[in-house]
């Protein structure tokens, strides 16, 4: 597994994942992760062999959000097997449907957890019926899968921190200012005083800073801003 962790970026880091999952059996393989707490389904670091038509449908239809097995992974640490009766709800089933009209048929899909907070997933997927041999074959290679997962945590996080970049919100010098004192749990009031403006330049670049960050509270922008180093809370 050498070439894993000597790769120096994400498209050779992911082609060799997807060489060893294809030696297993497995020639559909998909990797999702958030690299931090808070971040929205739609900013995971995805890579995948899915077909891009599937991929865009799943991403147009807000599947994530419905997908027992994503679910599943954000919450729990044990493996779960795909079966028919996995997808329970008719959003569900609409889902398996027509996943398994674009080759997903049987499938593993494997929590990640990582050290740093990161959360997500690995899926190896084929297009077997899930029937007794499918079984027999994932007793057989499910070791190297979790072997695998575990490589993919722990040689992941260069393209995850090139990941988070990319999504990080460009502020304005006046925005950080705003953030930073809401941050330290001043009011708009405080703020337009310390800054010398009104509240409503305050409540300008707030709403500005709400949309770039993607949230609805102030407060929540302030975190993920902490979070991500953009400014000093004090």
């Amino acid at each position: 597994m050498s070439p894993l962790l000597e790769a120096e970026n994400d498209v050779s880091w992911f082609r060799e994942v997807a060489r060893l999952a294809d030696g297993w059996g497995f020639d559909r393989v998909l990797v999702g992760i958030l690299p931090r707490p808070g971040m929205r389904l739609e900013d995971a670091f995805i890579r995948s062999t899915y077909s891009p038509s599937w991929r865009q449908f799943y991403n147009d239809q807000g599947f994530a959000h419905i997908d027992p097995t994503v679910a599943h992974c954000m919450t729990k640490s044990s493996p779960l097997i795909w079966s028919p009766d996995l997808f329970v709800t008719y959003p569900a089933q609409t889902m398996y449907e027509e996943a398994r009209a674009h080759g997903l048929r049987a499938g593993v899909s494997l929590p990640i957890h990582g050290p740093r907070q990161e959360s997500g997933l690995i899926c190896f997927v084929n297009d077997r019926n899930p029937t007794d041999d499918f079984w027999r074959h994932l007793d057989v290679v499910l070791p190297n899968l979790v072997l695998l997962r575990d490589l993919v945590i722990d040689t992941s996080q260069p393209h995850l921190n090139a990941h988070t970049q990319a999504l990080v919100p460009k502020l304005t010098p006046r925005e950080q200012e705003c953030l930073k004192w809401t941050a330290r749990g001043k009011s708009t009031w405080e703020i337009s005083h310390i800054l010398n403006c009104s509240e409503a330049v305050v409540n300008f670049h707030l709403k500005n800073i709400r949309t770039k960050f993607g949230v609805n509270s102030r407060r929540a922008a302030a975190v993920i801003a902490t979070q991500l180093g953009l400014i000093d809370p004090g």
